[in-house]
């Protein structure tokens, strides 16, 4: 069989957003200007007050995951936007961004971006530190230290939009995140994921939500029948979907279940444009630039992203 073509038939809407991901007014919007410092602190806090607000130190810092700048550099690039805006505003030093960045509360997931989502879509990936390029490592081999970080994401399948994301170290299982990726989550469809996440925990974190699970069980997997969990209940189910269906292949078509590539797509889409590294050294910082880069793409589907048809 000849691989399905697609089109995409609003071409000129996409072409546009493409466009405006490089325009600095989506970046640094007037509501930005106004809260650019700090409000007084009514009540009597330790030390010195900050000067600059939240919304101004996650600005700078998004500019800086945005346009893949040093943190020096992100201070001259400031520095340069607001001469030419001819704004009187104060810039944050680069050691003030450092600093400031592990306390930012960062919601990533907007309420701007419409209805809740109906189904989810989960997995990881890998985040690097340290460590040689892929072409060093393939031509010369590993000769020295190599540091990850797994970022785990769960998206709505429908706009291509992250609504929760957890980062931790490489060595951390997936389905042991889950709990806490799908805290304060609720799904109305499915939850779609691949074979890492069939713990009695998943699904159990799955039932919490209310909505039902898409998950390529193994082979042979059986079903609880004395006293089932909720979540052993929901595989219970999907189990015998399974077996309805024919097989795990046959299932698969059926259900829907390819649905799941998407999370594949965003990571892609993470790597692609925003790098397939973290910057900062401080664990505390890296879970900020995770959340700032989410949130990038996040306004990123918001701008505009493609529809697309078959043609073959």
């Amino acid at each position: 069989m000849s691989k399905t073509t697609y089109r995409v038939d609003n071409w000129k809407q996409y072409n546009r957003s493409l466009i405006n991901r490089g325009n600095l007014t989506l970046w640094f919007c007037e509501d930005t200007k106004v809260g650019w410092y700090a409000k007084p602190c009514k009540n009597r806090c330790s030390g010195r007050p900050p000067l600059y607000s939240d919304r101004c130190i996650e600005v700078a810092l998004t500019l800086r995951s945005l346009f893949r700048f040093p943190l020096r550099a992100t201070q001259g690039f400031l520095e340069g936007l607001v001469t030419l805006l001819k704004l009187d505003l104060k810039v944050p030093y680069y050691s003030q961004l450092s600093r400031r960045a592990a306390g930012l509360d960062v919601k990533f997931y907007s309420k701007k971006s419409g209805k809740k989502p109906t189904d989810l879509v989960v997995d990881s990936t890998g985040l690097k530190i340290y460590g040689e390029g892929e072409w060093k490592m393939r031509t010369h081999g590993k000769q020295k230290r190599r540091t990850w970080r797994k970022l785990h994401i769960a998206i709505n399948p429908d706009g291509m939009e992250s609504v929760a994301i957890e980062l931790t170290e490489a060595k951390v299982h997936d389905d042991s995140v889950i709990p806490k990726l799908l805290q304060n989550q609720t799904i109305t469809g499915k939850l779609y994921a691949d074979g890492a996440y069939i713990s009695k925990s998943c699904f159990d974190a799955i039932a919490a939500t209310g909505g039902g699970a898409s998950i390529a069980l193994r082979s042979g997997t059986g079903t609880v029948k004395k006293n089932p969990s909720d979540g052993q209940t929901l595989r219970n189910s999907l189990v015998q979907e399974i077996r309805r269906a024919g097989g795990k292949v046959a299932w698969k078509k059926s259900s829907g279940y390819h649905k799941r590539s998407l999370v594949e797509t965003q990571m892609f889409r993470f790597k692609t444009i925003l790098g397939a590294g973290l910057s900062n050294r401080l664990f505390a910082n890296q879970v900020i630039e995770a959340k700032i880069k989410t949130l990038i793409l996040n306004k990123m589907s918001r701008a505009g992203m493609p529809h697309s048809y078959p043609i073959q």
